[in-house]
């Protein structure tokens, strides 16, 4: 009597293809969490100074999170003002998004992270934004 061939897949071979399923799955899960916990590698932007005297503060950059409660078109980019938290008080920062900076849809009453330098006469200039 002769042997017959196997036509069904190997179980070797069904758990490889599990596995590597299971490694793009996990790998797909790690990138995407990676790129929404990324922050701006810059310190935090100290409120008070910004109130007191913002001129002080040109040519550095800093980091600072807020809800944006109004936004104004630009003829260099788009004008928001975000409501920041600083020791349980909320304040107000206008900010100047240029145009090859805005790469996101910024929305009213979104919270976004915002990379700024502060430009002539202190104002504050985005040179990164995130959605949080």
């Amino acid at each position: 009597m002769g042997r017959r061939a196997s036509s069904s897949l190997n179980t070797t071979a069904i758990v490889g293809i599990a596995v590597g399923v299971l490694f793009l799955i996990f790998a797909g899960a790690l990138v995407l969490r990676k790129g929404r916990s990324e922050t701006f590698d810059a310190p935090t932007l100290p409120m008070e100074e910004v109130y007191s005297n913002a001129n002080s503060l040109r040519g550095n950059e800093y980091t600072v999170e807020g809800t944006v409660d109004r936004r104004e078109s630009r003829d260099s980019g788009l004008g928001i003002s975000i409501v920041v938290d600083s020791e349980g008080e909320k304040l107000p920062l206008f900010i100047i998004v240029p145009d090859d900076v805005a790469t996101i849809n910024i929305e009213r009453g979104v919270t976004y992270a915002f990379m700024i330098r502060f430009g002539k006469g202190g104002v504050p200039i985005a040179t990164g934004v995130k959605r949080l």
